[in-house]
């Protein structure tokens, strides 16, 4: 690149004092002329962006105009500055005969151009990813723009600083071949002894594509149960019925049985086991105990409560109710209400409640 640029400054010495009538003139004024066009060209670029530019973009519904404009407004004008004094300054070194100070200078501009050039980058990298995130938002109630988004951001931003270093290192001289391989083998070494990390980080991502569950879920992981309160890309915090945060690995996640009781909606469906005595009325028992549940204001309508005589147990007739609530977080509610009543409305209708018994007979030698 530097190259060409040095080629298009020897072509520059003999072109211009031709095309603009001043041959004979000193190099100085040319040199001057360059500088005097490229502030011009630049402060009208500058105006137009802040005088007109930004008051169109303004009248758009989308932000991401304004805030590109917002981003490249100054830099611009320095870019267009930057040009023009390499142009300047190169041809007044190559027609004065010092070429090798042109070549050198062309050099310090250019790394000069491509720090702010990749700044610039990465700043338009970051409204861009940012706008991507606001319309995942929109689409969906998931949390992949919270979590992948500012990830996917900071990822962009490397890859765009990583090829500005490679472009400086070649044009200081240093071969960028043998530093990328060299790269690739302690990328290879860190990536293997980061692999529970990678793995992590890959789970993290499955997880917020596929969302077997977002914030907010009562999952069960293992044997824990309990409110996702953060979904990251290495880890998923999960609160306990107990007020316990347990943070689970996302490798471990997808590799086991997650149960979302949160989907397909919240509504929770909740099984209670009865038992009463031998001799007792089953008729009059599903009477009480569904009288029970329907003045509960925690048990739903629509699907109805049901309760079923199941087993003639060791020593009791056992019967399952099932019952509906609005959210599962009211499980626990809900059995300690209807526990709580039906014990008072057993003991007042005279239905007794077995324990088990056992009976030991002994022999007499």
């Amino acid at each position: 690149m530097v190259n060409n640029t040095s080629s298009l400054n020897h072509t520059m010495v003999e072109f211009i004092p031709k095309s603009l009538g001043l041959s004979g003139y000193d190099s100085y004024l040319i040199a001057i002329l360059i500088i005097i066009l490229s502030l011009v060209v630049a402060k009208i670029c500058y105006f137009m962006i802040g005088k007109y530019f930004k008051k169109l973009a303004a009248k758009t519904k989308s932000r991401i105009d304004d805030e590109i404009l917002a981003i490249i407004h100054k830099p611009l004008y320095y870019i267009i500055l930057l040009i023009g004094l390499q142009i300047s300054v190169s041809y007044l070194l190559i027609s004065e005969g010092f070429t090798q100070y042109s070549d050198l200078f062309s050099k310090t501009i250019l790394i000069a151009a491509v720090i702010l050039v990749s700044w610039v980058a990465a700043k338009m990298s970051d409204i861009l990813m940012n706008d991507l995130g606001r319309r995942l938002a929109g689409k969906t109630k998931t949390t992949v723009d919270d979590e992948a988004i500012p990830f996917l951001s900071k990822i962009l931003k490397i890859v765009i600083y990583f090829l500005a270093l490679m472009i400086i290192l070649d044009q200081l001289g240093i071969e960028v071949t043998p530093l990328i391989a060299s790269l690739g083998i302690a990328g290879f070494a860190i990536g293997f002894a980061a692999k529970d990390t990678l793995a992590n980080l890959l789970a993290g991502f499955f997880i917020l594509t596929d969302r077997p569950f977002v914030k907010g879920d009562r999952i069960q992981v293992g044997e824990y149960l309990g409110e996702v309160v953060d979904i990251g890309l290495r880890t998923t915090k999960i609160e306990t019925l107990d007020h316990t945060l347990v943070i689970v690995p996302n490798e471990k996640i997808i590799s086991t049985e997650v149960i979302n009781y949160a989907r397909p909606d919240l509504q929770l469906k909740v099984k209670m086991p009865v038992g009463v005595a031998y001799g007792s009325d089953p008729g009059k028992v599903k009477r009480i105990v569904l009288d029970v549940v329907n003045a509960s204001e925690l048990v739903l309508d629509e699907p109805s409560p049901n309760i079923f005589f199941t087993e003639f147990g060791e020593s009791s007739l056992n019967f399952l109710l099932i019952v509906w609530v609005t959210n599962f977080k009211d499980k626990i509610r809900v059995m300690d209400e209807i526990n709580t009543k039906l014990y008072r409305k057993f003991g007042e209708e005279e239905i007794d409640i077995p324990f088990p018994c056992r009976t030991v007979y002994l022999k007499k030698e």
